[in-house]
């Protein structure tokens, strides 16, 4: 069963379920099947666009079954995927042929010094108890001068830093890296520092998918936020939910999404 605690020296969520090794992902993966297409406002099909021309070269590190990568290609773009799970990476390439999907690991990309236009991170980073410097390393390596770093990974948001604060998660201190450890929520001051660091100047910042800490993290408003998120109603009702979820997402957003271009 999976438990989230508030590890204080860090000012991190520290999320305890399985180790997410590439055989953790190779199993999960195979009992989801083959993944649906992306629909038409997923933030990657939203977003490439505004920074990006059709054309441009862009890499997804971490990407699973590649239905990322593959909604990229369709859209344009001349899309690479590169994951660390091999089964994973061997079906893909089933389910689209053709598709440039790749077997690497984001620390270390066998891929030459500015190579590509945009490098998109999808929930890859929070998995890493060592850290993500050498991710940003390598992104800030393979992309062009000016290239576009596109970084989504569960966010320490507001909501949840003053939960914490106010005993809302049980609090833990670590030694060492924990059997059970499967992700960090990360705080944005984080991540604004590390893309600094990493030489990245941030663009756009932004919360997403407010439902996700609505449901895991509002314990105690549990029966009006199963009303609303619930899929029996009226249009108002889900016209009712799409407010309320945008207007939470700037302060109780599950993740972020974080757009920074290389010097």
């Amino acid at each position: 069963m999976r438990r989230v605690v508030y590890w204080p020296a860090t000012e991190r969520l520290v999320y305890l379920d399985a180790k997410a090794t590439p055989e953790f992902w190779d199993a999960r993966w195979r009992a989801e099947g083959r993944p649906l297409p992306l629909s038409p406002g997923d933030p990657v099909l939203r977003v490439t666009p505004r920074y990006l021309p059709r054309g441009s070269r862009v890499l997804e590190g971490g990407c699973g079954r590649a239905n990322k990568v593959k909604a990229m290609a369709d859209a344009g773009y001349r899309a690479v995927g590169i994951d660390f799970a091999e089964q994973s990476v061997s079906q893909a390439k089933i389910d689209y042929p053709g598709l440039d999907i790749r077997l690497g690991d984001v620390r270390s990309l066998d891929i030459p010094d500015g190579s590509f236009d945009g490098y998109w991170s999808i929930g890859v980073i929070e998995h890493f108890w060592k850290g993500y410097g050498e991710i940003l390393t390598e992104a800030a390596r393979i992309l062009r001068p000016r290239g576009f770093l596109f970084l989504t990974a569960p966010w320490f948001s507001p909501y949840r830093q003053r939960k914490s604060r106010a005993g809302g998660y049980p609090q833990m201190d670590f030694d060492s890296e924990p059997e059970l450890f499967y992700q960090f929520a990360l705080s944005g001051d984080e991540i604004r520092t590390q893309l600094a660091a990493h030489g990245f100047e941030l663009l756009l910042w932004r919360g997403l998918a407010s439902e996700i800490s609505m449901k895991e993290d509002m314990t105690a408003y549990k029966g009006q936020v199963d009303w609303l998120l619930g899929t029996r109603g009226s249009i108002v009702k889900r016209v009712l939910r799409r407010i309320i979820t945008a207007g939470l997402n700037p302060y109780c957003g599950h993740s972020f999404l974080a757009v920074a271009r290389r010097a």
